[in-house]
């Protein structure tokens, strides 16, 4: 089993927000994040910035808005 952090990355800081992730979806904008619990997190203007395997380590950024909205 793979498990993976995930962090949100701000102004060059990485924070840690879950400690043992088994899913991560993007759904339109807005990622979802699922834990070893079964527990959902909808992480609403966030997109996925960086995964190192190594360090099962995903990193999120915030999402650069659209030109035309």
């Amino acid at each position: 089993m793979f498990l993976s952090k995930v962090s949100l990355r701000e102004k060059g800081k990485d924070k840690i927000v879950f400690e043992e992730a088994t899913n991560i979806v993007d759904k339109d904008g807005t990622t979802e994040v699922y834990t070893i619990f079964g527990e959902k997190k909808e992480l609403h203007g966030w997109c996925i910035k960086e995964i190192n395997f190594f360090d099962s380590n995903t990193i999120l950024g915030k999402k650069k808005k659209d030109v035309n909205e």
